[in-house]
């Protein structure tokens, strides 16, 4: 017995099945990693006087133990005065007060709560020096991202489920499983 009725209701199905990919694939947020979006001084900035704190501001929430800022001067010299403060998606990192002019470069490596690294750096310059007269404040210095840090981010990353994104995945993939299954049972039927 022939059916011509077969292929075109199989070719529905299979364009259904495509318009669900191309409408969940694109939604998938577990491939979007964070991103600095803005920094205070912001990148190439040149300003009259030293900045408190350098903040940074990320388009995901940061992780707060793995967050880590340095701000380094003239001759590579630490300015940074202590840990930063993380809140959501913004760190802010206090730095010395007295800093001479000259370019300096924020460096910076946070960890979103999905578990993504994400690291860069950008430089901004002061065009004046302070003219008060007062005791230097001591340097409080930030050391690289160690080892444990790293490997522990690594672990958190290896241990994430991926998020909704992956979830999506899997469904779109086991959808289009299922359909190109009954998409073949009723080509091989059709052919009987």
């Amino acid at each position: 017995m022939h059916r011509p009725h077969l292929l075109p209701q199989s070719a529905r199905l299979a364009a259904a099945l495509l318009a669900v990919l191309a409408v969940l694939l694109p939604a998938a947020p577990a491939w979007a990693h964070n991103a600095l979006r803005e920094s205070t001084p912001s990148r190439d900035a040149r300003v009259p006087s030293a900045p408190r704190q350098v903040e940074l501001v990320f388009a995901e929430r940061l992780d707060p133990q793995f967050t880590t800022i340095a701000v380094t001067g003239p001759g590579d010299a630490a300015v940074t005065a202590g840990a930063p403060a993380v809140s959501g998606t913004r760190a802010t990192q206090p730095v010395n007060p007295d800093l001479p002019a000259g370019e300096y470069t924020v460096s910076y490596r946070v960890v979103s709560v999905d578990g993504h690294p994400v690291q860069g750096s950008f430089a901004f310059t002061v065009t004046s020096t302070p003219t008060r007269s007062a005791s230097p404040t001591p340097s409080a210095t930030i050391s690289p991202p160690s080892a444990a840090p790293a490997a522990a981010a690594a672990a958190q990353t290896d241990n994430a489920d991926g998020g909704s994104g992956a979830a999506v995945v899997v469904a779109v993939l086991a959808v289009a499983a299922a359909g190109a299954g009954v998409l073949i049972r009723r080509v091989r039927a059709g052919r009987r």
